[in-house]
């Protein structure tokens, strides 16, 4: 499945941030227990992977590494933004919603 969210104006780090909590969330609520995910944040990818989530005072971060620690296998990369077409389809999806997620169960 796939998303967008659209929500108030904050730091990109913590837009992305919370980008990845919410696909997190919902891998859990469908009960996956393989998750492969990419983002186009190298900086917040660095942070995860590093285990800088754990020290952090960023809440999304600490929950990041919180979601991170459950029984599942997960796979997370960088993938540059002009690869990243995707999440560019399913963003310009949801223009015309309010604030909010938006979920695609089969995404195209």
């Amino acid at each position: 499945c796939g998303y967008s969210l659209k929500v108030n104006k904050k730091t990109i780090f913590r837009i992305e941030a919370r980008a990845i909590i919410e696909g997190l969330r919902i891998a859990l609520e469908k009960s996956y227990r393989q998750l492969e995910m990419e983002c186009d944040n190298a900086l917040l990818i660095e942070f995860v992977l590093t285990g800088n989530a754990v020290s952090s005072n960023l809440a999304e971060l600490c929950l990041i590494n919180g979601y991170l620690r459950k029984n599942w296998k997960t796979r997370i990369r960088h993938i540059y933004r002009s690869q990243n077409m995707a999440a560019d389809q399913m963003a310009k999806c949801s223009y015309d919603n309010q604030f909010g997620l938006k979920l695609f169960e089969d995404p195209q």
